[in-house]
């Protein structure tokens, strides 16, 4: 368990460094750690790195988290109708109202459950009904398993035979189960969503299913756990609770943002020049940044930079006054060219989820979160959170 930063902060996670602004390491990593910083070089057309990039390169797959340059654009372009703010209001927003009351009644009932347990099953829904999937609880699980398959070990070899092949037979069956059955209904019945788009593109089942991994990943492992820690805030700070129950959304929005600030679900962002150098400037110094060099932006450091935030970065203010310019949640959803596609859709869904959760009579903490490190996103991770109704 690592070190809390602040008593504004609930979740586990390294402390701030206080650490330069920009440095660069004896193995020539480079790290990031301010906000001006972050988002002048996320503008750069960067590689993605991190989350298993490596195997995906090798594989000759492009998945759209892990495109750049031109087809990153085009692709982020064709899909962005399916995340924008008109279609989670208009389309997306009845689909959640429907799930969150499904989900909260079957809380109601059982008079207790584990939160975990709920938003995995919300963010399941969501994600599956935008992408074009069947959200039944086997699928929930098989996804889920997904997300907690350890990395391969890299020195064993034994340990690591074993570990690609779990990692493999988990996706086999979500094609099997999940994707496969999915295209082929797509097949006689397209709708307006990324399979459907998908097929329309000539794309093979391969690349759907890899888009799906990457689309259940990025919609159900960092949502889940956000909706836990916003409700970990309304429980504890009055101020917070009234503002997440406002019936202003702008004072909602807010809130919610400034929660993702102070606790971002990817602990980092890594990225690798490609093709041409790059550099950043930072208190009057220019750094020049070599091609095939790693980057590594600290997003907790980021996010609390006083430069941009104003004082008391690491306290929750669910009003603070930031510069023109400045994204509420700093880069809690990325920057730049892969800034997160779904944030929209996230925001909408936590808040949906939320209201309803607070506006319930008799709502309490039966037994407090347990808070781990997750690897894969090198942030945080909640479970065994029990709330309970009277």
């Amino acid at each position: 368990m690592t070190t809390l930063i602040s008593t504004d902060s609930k979740t586990a996670r390294e402390p701030y460094q206080n650490s330069p602004r920009v440095e660069k390491d004896a193995e020539g990593v480079w790290h990031i750690r301010g906000y001006t910083e972050s988002k002048d070089l996320l503008k750069q057309d960067l590689l993605q790195d991190g989350f298993g990039a490596e195997n995906i390169f090798k594989s000759n797959l492009e998945p759209v988290l892990y495109q750049y340059g031109e087809p990153h654009r085009k692709q982020r372009s064709a899909i962005a109708k399916y995340f924008s703010p008109t279609t989670v209001s208009q389309k997306h927003w009845p689909m959640m109202e429907r799930a969150a009351d499904e989900i909260l009644a079957d809380l109601i009932q059982a008079k207790q459950y584990n939160l975990k347990t709920l938003t995995t099953r919300l963010a399941a829904v969501v994600t599956a009904a935008v992408v074009g999937l069947n959200p039944t609880k086997s699928m929930i699980r098989r996804i889920d398993a997904m997300l907690h398959s350890p990395p391969a070990p890299s020195t064993n070899p034994i340990l690591r035979f074993f570990a690609e092949i779990t990692g493999y037979s988990g996706q086999f069956q979500f094609w099997f189960f999940d994707v496969r059955p999915a295209i082929n209904e797509r097949k006689r019945n397209p709708q307006d969503d990324v399979v459907s788009y998908m097929l329309s593109k000539g794309k093979s089942g391969l690349d759907i299913l890899v888009e799906c991994i990457v689309y259940g990943a990025a919609g159900m492992a960092t949502t889940q756990e956000f909706i836990c820690t916003v409700l970990m805030h309304a429980m504890d700070n009055p101020k917070v609770r009234e503002a997440l129950t406002s019936e202003d959304i702008d004072v909602r929005y807010e809130a919610l943002h400034e929660i993702l600030r102070l606790e971002p679900v990817i602990g980092k962002i890594k990225r690798k020049v490609i093709n041409e150098p790059v550099s950043v400037t930072s208190g009057g110094e220019t750094h020049n940044i070599p091609v095939d060099a790693k980057i590594e932006f600290h997003v907790y450091d980021v996010n609390a930079d006083a430069q941009s935030t104003g004082a008391n970065p690491e306290q929750n203010c669910p009003h603070r006054e930031l510069d023109k310019g400045t994204y509420r949640s700093l880069i809690g959803f990325g920057s730049g060219p892969h800034r997160c596609a779904g944030e929209h859709l996230a925001i909408a869904e936590t808040d949906i989820f939320i209201r309803k959760l607070l506006s319930l009579k008799g709502l309490h903490v039966k037994h407090q979160p347990e808070i781990k490190y997750n690897q894969t996103v090198e942030g945080y991770e909640i479970d065994n959170y029990i709330i309970g109704i009277d």
